[in-house]
């Protein structure tokens, strides 16, 4: 069942879709999320740069990598 708080950070991904997308590039848009809800880390496509990797995804997978403990990772959400 999605909660009121999914929906928040549904929304954001949406905002930030839009924002890519005004940008030049796909709408693409990405949160994540710790097991508390807390909002830890946000981005949206940049690949139009010419840099294939610049999804929000890949910019997560990285900043979780270098932000959160091995433990924290595995609880949070993208």
């Amino acid at each position: 069942m999605i909660t009121e708080i999914d929906r928040v950070h549904l929304r954001r991904s949406v905002d930030l879709a839009r924002t890519a997308l005004e940008g030049g590039n796909k709408p693409f848009g990405s949160v994540l999320v710790a097991e508390d809800n807390t909002l830890l880390f946000e981005d949206h496509n940049r690949e139009s740069d010419g840099d294939s990797t610049l999804h929000p995804e890949f910019a997560i997978a990285r900043w979780a990598a270098a932000h959160l403990a091995p433990e924290q990772r595995a609880g949070a959400v993208v």
